[in-house]
């Protein structure tokens, strides 16, 4: 019975937003290939939409399978539209998400995106993926592997290296050329404007008539 329940609410849902997505084909390896960051990981926190039409939620990664993210990723998703996605706090999630305009990481309803169903009868994601959570997490990580994600303290690091070469400041030495390459400056143009000066001032030499 609830196995029919759980078929009637995802038709139902499919129903409403099959003019936004198209039914989804099981994630494969040539499917792979329309995303740029595939990852697991757990809301961390949501933010208010600040125009209405996206909004961004955190999440902490657990496992990263593809493209490059940090471990504390911010993610875009629409939340105004009919297509509008849901997120809450604590929520587990398998996101395969792209980068649409300013480098911003967009995840979309019709993506292979999944969240995670403690009772497996719940998880209306399964009947298209045809996997549970746990088999396609387990799928993604002996197709794709894990990669190395830029945890919080490295980016940390990353970020105070690039202010420290930013106020860094030259050596003595350096700055004695730098002195004495502004000194021979000055002194050349000194001595061309002079000359300019002179060679303008000078009058033509005036001959009594014969």
């Amino acid at each position: 019975m609830k196995k029919h329940l759980l078929l009637l609410f995802f038709l139902f849902s499919k129903i409403i937003f099959a003019y936004e997505c198209p039914p989804n084909k099981q994630i494969s390896i040539d499917l792979f290939n329309n995303y740029d960051v595939i990852f697991l990981g757990k809301v961390d926190s949501v933010a208010s939409p600040s125009d209405r039409t996206y909004s961004t939620v955190y999440f902490l990664i657990n496992e990263l399978y593809k493209g490059t993210a940090k471990e504390y990723q911010e993610v875009n998703y629409d939340c105004s539209s009919s297509s509008m996605m849901s997120f809450s706090k604590g929520e587990e999630w398998l996101i395969y998400a792209n980068y649409k305009k300013f480098n911003l990481l967009t995840v979309t309803l019709c993506s292979h995106s999944r969240k995670y169903f403690t009772n497996n009868y719940q998880d209306y994601y399964q009947i298209e993926a045809q996997r549970t959570f746990d088999e396609e997490k387990i799928f993604l990580k002996t197709t794709l592997r894990t990669h190395t994600f830029i945890k919080n303290n490295e980016l940390l690091q990353e970020q105070g290296g690039e202010l420290l070469n930013r106020n860094k400041q030259p050596s003595g030495i350096v700055k004695l050329l730098l002195l004495l390459i502004s000194l021979i400056t000055v002194v050349i143009i000194f001595f061309i404007t002079k000359k300019k000066k002179t060679k303008g001032n000078s009058q033509p030499e005036i001959y009594p008539p014969k």
